[in-house]
């Protein structure tokens, strides 16, 4: 058990399962979402990658929130052909909730993770995809090109790192990046700044999955006239070092890594909080 305050920057959808491990333990925890989830600019096109689907080889929805965005729009249900490729323990996990969810009689794809211990920081994950796909697919229609003729999509929110989409063109993939959703910062209303108050108040922990969700903590300050040096008494969690630097960058007096799971979340800040034993 432990008495430490948790702040939440996470999309309201990916808070569910993060409460449900704070609780018991006794981990106050602050919603306060710097990220918004709305629909993809070019709706249209958006749908016309879904209707062709079942003619696709891989499609990779490259977190949680756009495997929650795909799923939420399939018609049918996934089509068994399409492999789903997938970067991070969040969104395999997600992809399974979401192919559990499925009608009993729907055929699972096959789903491509690296391994483990072959993830990098920054574009060394999207190397580690790459590496795990290669393993996956046999050659294809034309031997010295084994991804020629392969049609692959690639879903996400907006602009993203490029290798994964490069390796695969380059080896003759034809590649599709479609948007599955847009990201918004929050409004800086008098609700919003008042949340922004209490967080900073609370002496808690900051848990941050997105760099972009640091950048729009820095445009609420600024909104709400509150000094960039107000962070150096702030303490945050992040899931990846790309997270970790941007925090850094912007102030964040105590910066920690955790792994992304809730439960992993929850262990390190146990450690983080545990009261130091008196040496003996």
């Amino acid at each position: 058990m432990t008495s430490a305050t948790l702040i939440n920057t996470r999309v309201s959808a990916q808070s569910a399962a993060l409460a449900q491990a704070c609780a018991p333990a006794g981990v106050r925890l602050i919603d306060f979402a710097l990220q918004h989830i709305g629909p993809p600019s070019d709706l249209a096109r958006f749908h016309a990658a879904l209707a062709v689907l079942p003619q696709t080889d891989l499609a990779v929805p490259v977190s949680p929130t756009a495997v929650a965005a795909v799923f939420a729009a399939l018609p049918h249900g996934w089509p068994a052909h399409c492999a789903i490729g997938v970067v991070g323990e969040g969104s395999l996990r997600a992809v399974r909730r979401a192919l559990q969810a499925q009608a009993d009689d729907l055929p699972w794809p096959r789903l491509i993770a690296p391994d483990p211990r072959e993830g990098g920081d920054g574009e060394g994950d999207s190397e580690a995809l790459w590496q795990a796909l290669q393993r996956a697919f046999a050659p294809g229609p034309v031997a010295a090109f084994p991804w020629a003729g392969r049609h692959v999509l690639i879903f996400r929110g907006g602009a993203g790192r490029e290798l994964i989409v490069r390796k695969l063109e380059e080896a003759g993939a034809k590649v599709k990046v479609v948007e599955a959703y847009s990201r918004m910062a929050p409004e800086a209303d008098a609700h919003t700044l008042a949340q922004l108050q209490e967080a900073l108040a609370s002496g808690g922990w900051w848990l941050f999955s997105s760099s972009e969700a640091v950048r729009n903590l820095q445009g609420l300050m600024t909104h709400g006239g509150l000094a960039p040096q107000r962070l150096q008494t702030q303490r945050a969690l992040a899931i990846h070092p790309r997270i970790a630097e941007a925090l850094h960058q912007a102030g964040f007096g105590q910066v920690e890594l955790t792994a992304a799971p809730p439960e992993a979340v929850l262990a390190t800040l146990q450690r983080l909080t545990r009261p130091a034993t008196p040496n003996s």
